[in-house]
């Protein structure tokens, strides 16, 4: 069973940072208390307001049920970040997988 990394990259707008930091760190909060994820948010050291959320997922099937996990809060803060923080609504999808 490989645990699977997966990240989601954007790069924030850098006069709506504060309000973004509020929003993430409400989404952080709740999805450590309404979903078994190991999920974080970080940002690059080299490049200020490039975020990265990050989930560490146990096996494919987790991976595979997280869309089906995404309630009407996560959704809306979901849709809230993509709309009013990140730049042009652009983000990049990584999937890694762990080598046995």
């Amino acid at each position: 069973m490989n645990r699977i990394l997966f990240q989601i990259n954007y790069d924030v707008f850098p006069d709506k940072r504060e309000e973004y930091i509020q929003t993430i760190k409400e989404l952080e909060s709740y999805m450590r208390s309404h979903t078994d994820h190991n999920y974080m948010v970080v940002e690059d050291k080299n490049k200020t307001n490039s975020f990265t959320e990050v989930y560490i997922l146990k096996d494919e099937a987790e991976f595979d049920g997280m869309e089906d996990e995404m309630d009407d809060t996560i959704y809306s803060l979901t849709t809230k970040i993509l709309s009013q923080y990140v730049v042009d609504g652009k983000t990049r999808y990584s999937t890694f997988y762990e080598v046995n």
